[in-house]
C-alpha cells in the first residue's frame, strides 16, 4: 500500500506514523506542507508523489477546517486561501477518488468537511471533535496496523481503533466508495 502523509504542522505525529506504517508494510511518502496552495495540490493528485492508495492528513483543525500555517501577506499566491480550509475549498480542489483519507485534525470529521470527501468517492474518517493529542496518533496507528496486519476492510479498522477508549471514539469514518464505484 503506498500512504501519503500530508503534514501541515511541525511536530512529530507525521513522522511516527511514517515510521509505524513502514513497520506495517507500507511504501510511505511524506509532504511537509508551506503554504495552503500544497496541501491542496495534494488534495488534488498534483503533488508529484506516486498515486497513494491511502492519505494521511496530519495536523490541526477547528470548526470542520484545517489550520495551514500563517505566512506574510506578500508570500501568498493570487487566489490562494489564507486562513483555514474548509469545505468550499476542498470542493473546488479535491481530485482524490476511491482513496481511504484519514485526518488527525480536531473537527475535520465533521458533516461538512467529511460530506466532500465521501462524496468525492472516498473512506474519509477524522475527530467530530477535539480528542486528546496522542488519542488522534493511536486511532491513525491502530486503524492502519488493522487495514495493513488484521485484514480488516477500512469500515472494520475505523471501528476497531474507535473502541479504544472515548477519544478515540471521537473519530468519524464515513465510506463514499460504495456509491461510487
Amino acid at each position: 500500500m503506498n500512504v501519503l502523509i500530508v503534514m501541515t504542522s511541525v511536530d512529530f505525529e507525521a513522522f511516527g506514523l511514517r515510521t509505524a506504517l513502514e513497520l506495517f508494510g507500507a511504501r510511505v511518502f511524506l509532504i511537509p506542507v508551506g503554504r495552503p496552495k500544497h496541501f491542496l495540490d495534494a488534495l488534488a493528485g498534483t503533488s508529484g508523489f506516486p498515486d497513494p492508495d491511502a492519505v494521511i492528513l496530519c495536523g490541526h483543525g477547528d470548526g470542520g477546517a484545517f489550520l495551514m500555517p500563517p505566512l506574510a501577506d506578500w508570500i501568498y499566491e493570487p487566489d490562494e486561501p489564507r486562513g483555514p480550509i474548509g469545505p468550499d475549498e476542498l470542493r473546488a480542489k479535491i481530485a482524490l477518488r476511491n482513496k481511504i483519507i484519514v485526518s488527525t485534525g480536531c473537527d475535520t470529521g465533521q458533516d461538512g468537511t467529511a460530506e466532500v470527501f465521501a462524496s468525492a468517492g472516498n473512506f474519509y474518517a477524522a475527530p467530530a471533535d477535539s480528542p486528546e493529542g496522542s488519542a488522534a496518533y493511536f486511532w491513525t496507528v491502530r486503524f492502519f496496523y488493522g487495514l495493513l496486519c488484521g485484514g480488516m476492510d477500512p469500515i472494520r479498522a475505523a471501528e476497531a481503533a474507535s473502541s479504544t477508549d472515548a477519544e478515540c471514539a471521537l473519530f468519524r469514518a464515513r465510506d463514499g466508495r460504495i456509491t461510487q464505484k
